[in-house]
């Protein structure tokens, strides 16, 4: 693994904020819904919407916050991002009115919107290409070590109180960004500042990135089904509420466990055709969770899916890197999170819709239809980017 040892100065660092963001993350969040719903008696509409405010004030500026990010340099908008997440988080121990829980919400969402694409621009740049899907591989892992410890860290604080859970999820994000602030190398990819709307403009014109945004639409609009057509799907098989936590535990370890590997064996092909395989895979597995009528079935489904985001997750990092401009490394991944607000929005929004109108026709798997439709068609529609990706490394090599 000689990949391994020669990553530069910088990389290590970024793999340990991964880490700890998703401690801080996953502790916190899912026990966030709970509080609200069963401690401070809140409708599940006004929880649900509180979630929908945090999550569009961390994607939504995306491309504003890579642009700043671009401008500015990656470390201070890092360590600025994860301590105002830091903040947001902690606000939640300090109050229980409605207007200061939406505020803490909104505050964590912004934090989020500087460091999430900040953070993968900054691994894009600290890395070559040769080991630059590898490194990914390694920081998914890293994420759902965090996601597996943060169950237990969760467990434990909130049993104590549920303020002393947001001291300390918002403290592991200070962490980060003290950790940022003085041990990351600077990273400034423009010498000098370029006009905001030449970086708009470079972006928006750039047709082979814009196809390929699009194409991801499809992917998080399935990856998202992780949140609500899936759990109800696996309680409605199993009857077991707890199931759910299970079939989350096991995609966590089965990312840990395979991740790299599966990395390795498709990373010798066209980055665009391993998006192919990935997303047929993740609708293949979608498909056969949705009709299994055994546990079996649903487990091969489960297989299926996580082998799909696996090969996926990883090439999409890769392509957004290759097609980007290194000026504009942070600005081409905010926009690249448009897809994510979409998709995920679709989903979300369509998901329930789909599960409801396929009950009251008689066509309870229509929502798994759909979803192995969206496969077909986002696969079909990654086609046309082989070519346009071997032609912007060939200019790559001209320049």
């Amino acid at each position: 693994m000689k990949w391994f040892a020669a990553w530069p100065k910088g990389v290590p660092l970024l793999l340990v904020n991964s880490f700890l963001m998703s401690v801080g993350f996953y502790a916190l969040i899912p026990n966030l819904s709970v509080y609200l719903t069963h401690v401070l008696q809140w409708s599940p509409l006004l929880a649900g919407i509180l979630l929908m405010v945090r999550q569009f004030g961390q994607q939504g500026p995306m491309m504003l916050t890579g642009m700043i990010a671009d401008r500015v340099g990656y470390r201070a908008t890092l360590s600025i991002g994860f301590l105002i997440r830091g903040i947001g988080f902690a606000m939640f121990a300090f109050n229980t009115s409605v207007v200061w829980i939406f505020l803490s919400a909104m505050v964590a969402g912004i934090g989020g919107s500087l460091f999430e694409p900040t953070g993968d621009a900054a691994l894009a740049t600290l890395t070559d290409e040769s080991s630059r899907s590898r490194t990914y591989a390694v920081k998914k892992v890293s994420d759902n070590l965090g996601m597996v410890f943060s169950a237990l860290i969760g467990t434990l604080l909130v049993s104590v109180s549920f303020r002393l859970l947001s001291l300390v999820c918002g403290a592991v994000f200070v962490l980060a960004g003290l950790l940022t602030y003085f041990r990351l190398p600077s990273i400034q990819v423009q010498v000098k500042p370029m006009p905001w709307r030449h970086m708009w403009g470079t972006v928006s014109r750039d047709k082979p990135f814009i196809h390929f945004v699009a194409v991801m639409v499809g992917y998080f609009f399935m990856y998202m089904q992780l949140y609500l057509t899936i759990p109800d799907r696996v309680v409605e098989m199993t009857n077991k509420a707890s199931s759910v936590s299970i079939v989350f535990l096991t995609l966590s370890v089965m990312m840990i466990l395979f991740q790299v590997p599966i990395n390795t064996m498709v990373s010798k092909y066209n980055a665009i055709l391993t998006v192919q395989w990935g997303l047929l895979s993740m609708g293949g597995g979608l498909f056969l969770f949705g009709l299994s009528n055994s546990i079996w079935v649903l487990l091969v489904g489960i297989i299926l899916f996580s082998v799909g985001v696996m090969t996926v997750q990883p090439a999409s990092f890769d392509v957004t890197s290759q097609l980007s401009d290194p000026k504009l490394t942070a600005t081409y991944f905010g926009f690249y999170y448009l897809a994510m607000a979409i998709g995920g929005a679709l989903s979300q929004g369509t998901g329930g819709l789909l599960l409801q109108v396929g009950a009251a026709i008689g066509v309870p798997s229509l929502v798994w239809w759909v979803a192995g439709a969206v496969a077909v068609l986002s696969a079909a529609g990654a086609g046309p980017l082989r070519e346009a990706l071997l032609r912007h490394r060939e200019s790559q090599v001209q320049s």
